[in-house]
């Protein structure tokens, strides 16, 4: 899977198989998959044996007694019930954490590749901002611009090249931040994909989302899961609150006469002070507990679905208004420049700025892309499963080699060297 550029899909399998926090709770599936096993079962026998020695000298006594617990048999079904229902709620728990696994990785992945295209794009801006400050230099020195005009371009070359070094070191903790969740090394030779997907322009219907997450979310079900266990088992504590370890044996003795004595045994523990009131006041408090968190845990997924909803659109449209508008303007405005300083209405430096603003909302629409893809992850996460349009393929956004002005010498066309 490493050998090859990561995709969406490689690192979501990598980190459901590498994540150490995930395989935490696999481990604990495996724990509760195990007192599952232990709630079918009865307890052991108990085997009794003694020898009392005369103080006198004389032959040994000895007895034997073997005893089951009954009331363990009377309270199978109802412990095999209850822990079955344990076993549901812990693996809503980890359908829970692996949607909110995936929401990480899906976060980590989106802002590791836009971060690489970003530091590529800002590398060539500085480039292009080192070559613009050369060219200044000659006209300065040819005494064609003035000391300002020079300071300005210094401080242009000096500002892209800081955010060519901002970008190299975001593009380094995102890659730390995806390598952590994959549970791989940063320092390994992985890679990611070289472009996100352009955005869908369907809209997502907020009242068909929250019905979907109400009714699929695992840590909804987890919880509603624990409520219903709650109730089964205060309703069973109440119906047995009485009894107490029943057991009954088998026992033989033999004096030192030699006679045997044999016969049946049974021990039972009376409740004559303790009678299940703290057990059943305790259930009935973890029973109004798990109910009020469960209620609370649905009112934030209504309200946190409705917010990432309108987050999600707002990131389209901010996503749009680069692609319809700004785009398009600054593509035009970097043409427009470049035919005037053809034709010697203006001078080289303006066309050198408007292809550094360019850089800039290459770089704005860069982030909304990005910022698009994690909105949508949140929601998702929200959803507590896909999204409408989540299997239908999506085209890749365009190159930065598309997206960049041509890497041409920067005064041509200007007129000649001064």
């Amino acid at each position: 899977m490493l050998t090859e550029p990561l995709d969406l899909e490689a690192a979501l399998k990598l980190a459901f198989i590498r994540n150490g926090e995930i395989r935490r709770r696999y481990a604990q599936l495996g724990i509760s998959h195990a007192d599952l096993q232990a709630a079918a079962r009865i307890a052991n026998p108990r085997l009794s044996l003694s020898w009392l020695h005369p103080q006198g000298g004389g032959p040994n006594e000895t007895s034997q007694s073997v005893f089951v617990t009954f009331s363990d048999l009377l309270l199978l079904p109802s412990r095999r019930r209850l822990s079955a229902a344990d076993f549901r709620r812990t693996e809503f728990a980890v359908m829970s954490a692996l949607m909110e696994l995936r929401k990480d990785v899906e976060t980590a992945w989106y802002t590791q590749v836009s971060a690489l295209q970003n530091q590529m794009l800002r590398e060539a801006a500085a480039q292009a901002a080192d070559t613009a400050l050369e060219l200044a230099q000659r006209f300065h020195a040819a005494g064609n611009i003035a000391q300002l005009e020079l300071d300005e371009q210094r401080m242009r070359a000096a500002g892209a090249r800081l955010a060519a070094l901002r970008a190299k070191s975001d593009a380094a903790d995102a890659r730390r931040r995806l390598a952590g969740l994959l549970g791989l090394r940063s320092s390994d030779p992985w890679q990611t994909a070289g472009r996100l997907p352009e955005p869908p322009g369907e809209e997502i219907s907020a009242t068909a989302v929250v019905a979907t997450a109400i009714a699929q979310r695992h840590d909804l079900a987890a919880a509603g899961e624990e409520v219903a266990m709650l109730e089964d088992a205060l309703a069973t504590t109440r119906r047995w609150r009485l009894l107490r370890p029943i057991g009954v044996g088998y026992e033989r003795e033999h004096d030192a006469g030699g006679e045997v004595r044999r016969g049946p045994g049974l021990t039972a523990e009376l409740p004559l002070f303790d009678q299940g009131q703290a057990a059943i006041a305790r259930l009935e408090a973890r029973l109004l507990d798990a109910r009020a968190r469960r209620d609370a845990l649905a009112l934030d997924v209504e309200n946190s679905v409705h917010t990432e909803i309108e987050r999600l659109q707002l990131a389209h449209e901010i996503y749009a208004a680069y692609r319809d508008r700004l785009m398009p303007a600054a593509a035009s405005a970097v043409e427009r420049r470049q035919e005037r300083v053809n034709f010697m209405l203006e001078g080289v430096f303006s066309l050198l700025q408007a292809r550094g603003e360019r850089y800039d909302i290459q770089a704005g629409w860069l982030a909304a892309v990005r910022d698009y893809w994690i909105a949508r992850a949140a929601l998702r996460a929200e959803l507590g499963g896909p999204l409408p349009g989540d299997d239908e393929p999506r085209p890749l956004t365009i190159s930065l080699d598309d997206a960049m002005p041509p890497a041409e010498s920067e005064h041509a066309h200007h007129g000649g060297d001064p």
